[in-house]
């Protein structure tokens, strides 16, 4: 891909995506897909919902472009499309109709199998030295089920205006820099090329939002980062550890806030204002900064660590390094406890 098609191409990305989700925001007052605030909501005033779909069918556009410029594989154009549709459709019939926890569950689990069965097979995970998980057999079940949470976990995090939007741009804008300066050009553009559908889309999401990203999308984007961490590192361009430093500020906030609530004894599938973000934004006036800190955390702190450990394949110290800040904040901000 040359960077004159790069630029073409992106500028109608955005201009497309930003287009449109006016267009859907519009018709999703008329059709009454709003979402009303109630006690535990972070916004006081209803607000059409949904409007991330746009994005995502422009994403999974990129995926087909990425394949007609043989820079995907056929399984691995599927690998990305196929689950991303069905979290989409799915997600977009949730946001309506409220569908039942079981059947969107059921959706997921075949979301994540479905690339797991078509990258087979998976490179081991490295741990320390030799050490490393071989992702076959029980393995294998190991990475559908990271998918799963990574998908849900996505979902969790998409709790006030931008936050969602805000990290996907900035795990984008990492993950391209780092397979660019890996000499992975291709690569690079082709995720850097994501990033315009979701800024066009940040557009109507920034705080205050006149426009939620909603399931269709959410879920859409915790599977895509896991599904890709899955190619770059079957292709040998970007380790799946590198993908997990950069989702570091989500993994930790929702992963801790989940399992303090189910060690504290509360109902941890009823909704709740219990994350670390949702405690830095007790109010919709604190939105933008909070937004703005995930964001800035994923590039200034999380993306340096993320490319000095994927170019000198480091140990799992830096792993360490990466979360260990996070889960003292998330500690001293008492995630997952006095849920309201």
């Amino acid at each position: 891909m040359t960077f004159s098609l790069f630029i073409c191409i992106s500028i109608a990305l955005f201009c497309s995506t930003l287009l449109l989700t006016g267009w859907y925001r519009q018709k999703a007052i008329q059709t009454g897909l709003i979402d009303n605030p109630d006690h535990r909501s972070s916004h006081t005033v209803p607000t059409p919902t949904g409007g991330g779909i746009i994005a995502a069918f422009f994403i999974i556009t990129i995926w087909i472009l990425g394949w007609e410029l043989k820079i995907l594989t056929s399984y691995e154009t599927i690998a990305l499309v196929l689950p991303g549709l069905l979290l989409t459709i799915t997600g977009l019939l949730d946001d309506k109709f409220n569908l039942p926890r079981r059947w969107r569950l059921l959706v997921q689990i075949i979301a994540a199998i479905i690339p797991v069965y078509l990258l087979a097979p998976l490179p081991p995970l490295p741990l320390w030295g030799e050490w490393a998980i071989p992702l076959t057999g029980v393995g294998s079940i190991l990475v559908v089920l990271g998918l799963i949470w990574l998908t849900n976990l996505y979902n969790f995090m998409d709790g006030i205006d931008g936050i969602a939007a805000g990290e996907a741009i900035s795990v984008l804008l990492g993950a391209g820099l780092i397979l660019f300066l890996k000499g992975e050009t291709n690569t690079a553009l082709l995720t850097w090329l994501a990033i315009f559908p979701v800024a066009g889309f940040l557009y109507w999401n920034w705080p205050p939002a006149k426009l939620f990203m909603g399931d269709s999308c959410s879920t859409f984007l915790g599977l895509t980062f896991g599904i890709l961490a899955l190619i770059t590192a079957t292709q040998g361009k970007m380790s799946i550890w590198t993908w997990v430093i950069l989702l570091g500020a989500f993994i930790v906030d929702a992963t801790w806030t989940l399992v303090t609530r189910i060690v504290t004894g509360q109902d941890w599938r009823a909704p709740h204002r219990s994350h670390v973000y949702q405690k830095l934004s007790p109010s919709k006036a604190q939105h933008k900064k909070t937004s703005i800190l995930y964001a800035s955390t994923t590039t200034l702190w999380l993306l340096p660590i993320g490319f000095y450990v994927e170019m000198t394949e480091s140990t799992p110290f830096f792993y360490l390094l990466t979360f260990i800040p996070l889960t003292i904040v998330a500690y001293k901000l008492r995630a997952g406890q006095n849920a309201q």
